[in-house]
């Protein structure tokens, strides 16, 4: 029987025989609460039970040092691999690297850490995705006009999502000119969408690099009265950006499919402790999903389960 463990810090856990070290996986991912990471934790167990693999799962609560502290420990435990998304890429690398140096295979989710001897990556194609929100963000103003751009933090799925943004405007709607930019975190976005509402008279449209950012811009967009004149794009739909998909304050998300992308990771795991064909990086493609196609959209690779608890 399949034995799945959820702990915040691996110190809580009793260390396996041998014979269960051969058929464990530790995963530590930045935080549960994360639709994303919630969603690829669980194609991540999923496909882990399939093929009769344990998942040890750590939750790093957004610290470096704490996630440093679960590799440390899954190296202490002997896993047969490690399936990670690193809080901090640079911080958690000389863990990561120490566990190679046992001879654990290391696959990255989503975020790699700072590390050229990964076994694998599987992420998401982010560029397509900010290419998608160009598309989408692009007709919905009628391929003219101005618009601002929240370019979020400074990381690189960021930066390439805000990149397939700026290529597919430049290149496929030269009547539109992006006339304000900013990064920054969630809290920014408010802000910046608030002041942008006020000081551009002809923008229209508004790019944001994830979901959050996109539902502090729609309240910041509602406070002012001025939402009638805006469309929202963004990346990856939390709860919240799905109800303003559903209710049309938000006009599309461009998405990365979660819950595959952990099955991928889990398969790449599996064939590097079993000898099968690793395939080294696979890149999940970008999708959309607009007001229109909401309702009768499938979510089934995209969001876990309403009940799926890490």
């Amino acid at each position: 029987m399949t034995l799945v463990l959820a702990v915040a810090a691996m110190g809580a856990l009793a260390t396996p025989t041998s014979a269960e070290t051969q058929k464990t996986i530790g995963v530590t991912v930045p935080y549960f609460a994360s639709p994303f990471w919630k969603a690829g934790l669980y194609g991540v167990e999923t496909a882990g039970k399939e093929r009769g693999y344990a998942v040890i799962k750590g939750d790093a609560k957004d610290k470096a040092e704490l996630q440093i502290e679960q590799i440390r420990g899954f190296i202490d435990k002997k896993v047969a691999a490690i399936i990670i998304g690193a809080a901090d890429a640079v911080a958690v690398a000389p863990a990561v690297e120490e566990a190679i140096d046992k001879g654990i295979p290391v696959i990255a989710l989503s975020v790699p850490p700072k590390s050229d001897r990964l076994t694998s990556f599987v992420g998401a194609d982010n560029i397509g995705m900010g290419r998608l929100q160009g598309i989408c963000l692009g007709r919905a103003i009628g391929g003219k006009g101005e618009v601002g751009l929240f370019a979020g933090p400074d990381e690189i799925w960021a930066k390439l999502r805000v990149t397939g943004f700026k290529n597919t405007i430049e290149a496929d709607f030269p009547d539109i000119k992006i006339v304000a930019e900013k990064a920054g975190g969630t809290k920014d976005a408010g802000a910046a969408v608030a002041e942008w509402a006020k000081a551009y008279p002809g923008m229209h449209g508004i790019f944001t690099a994830a979901d959050t950012m996109a539902v502090e811009s729609i309240k910041s967009l509602d406070e002012a009265k001025a939402m009638d004149k805006f469309k929202v794009s963004t990346s990856n739909l939390n709860d919240e950006a799905r109800a303003a998909l559903d209710n049309g304050t938000l006009t599309c998300a461009s998405l990365q499919p979660a819950v595959s992308m952990g099955r991928d990771a889990m398969r790449e795991a599996t064939a590097a402790i079993e000898g099968g064909k690793v395939l080294g990086r696979i890149e999940a493609p970008a999708l959309l999903v607009t007001r229109e196609k909401v309702a009768s959209y499938d979510f089934s690779k995209i969001i876990a389960p309403a009940d799926y608890q890490p």
